[in-house]
């Protein structure tokens, strides 16, 4: 369920920065300099957004292989976007996390929609985690509070067969 919500969310934000939003009068040697100041290739995210749903929808193996073949290709981007898809392991988002923090991505105010991309997701995958963590919590607190159940019924057994003793 929180991965189809994951998967519904990055596919909203996709949707919502398809077109670059360009001064009026502005010509190529603009768009040009926009990009340049850009720290990731504007172009590359539709390649990204590809090679993320053929990971998604591929069977183990297969993700696999794109998982190796993503790494020797573009070890900063593409790689930890596919450590990050929905139904990864926690410590695959933390090192996808990891990763992508450690990009020089430009300010929100440029167009750069490739870096505002990657800034999502990497809100996207903090609030994952954070989410992870909480779940984890949980689970823990609900083991202790059956342990203590369990304890406590133990104890009333005895009880009862103590007073069906005496």
């Amino acid at each position: 369920m929180l991965s189809r919500a994951l998967a519904a969310l990055s596919a909203l934000l996709l949707l919502a920065g398809c077109q670059p939003i360009l001064p009026s009068g502005s010509n190529a040697e603009s768009v040009t300099s926009m990009t340049q100041q850009c720290h990731i290739d504007n172009d590359q995210l539709l390649g990204w957004l590809k090679y993320e749903h053929r990971f998604i929808s591929s069977t183990l193996n297969d993700k696999q292989q794109l998982l190796i073949d993503a790494e020797a290709r573009q070890p900063k981007t593409l790689y930890p976007l596919l450590l990050s898809t929905p139904g990864q392991s926690p410590q695959h988002v933390a090192r996808a996390l990891e990763m992508l923090s450690a990009l020089q991505l430009r300010p929100v105010g440029v167009n750069c929609r490739a870096d505002q991309y990657l800034q999502l997701r990497l809100r996207q995958l903090q609030q994952q985690l954070n989410t992870l963590q909480q779940l984890q919590q949980l689970e823990l607190d609900n083991q202790e509070l059956k342990r203590q159940v369990d304890a406590l019924t133990d104890l009333e057994r005895q009880i009862t067969r103590q007073r069906e003793e005496h």
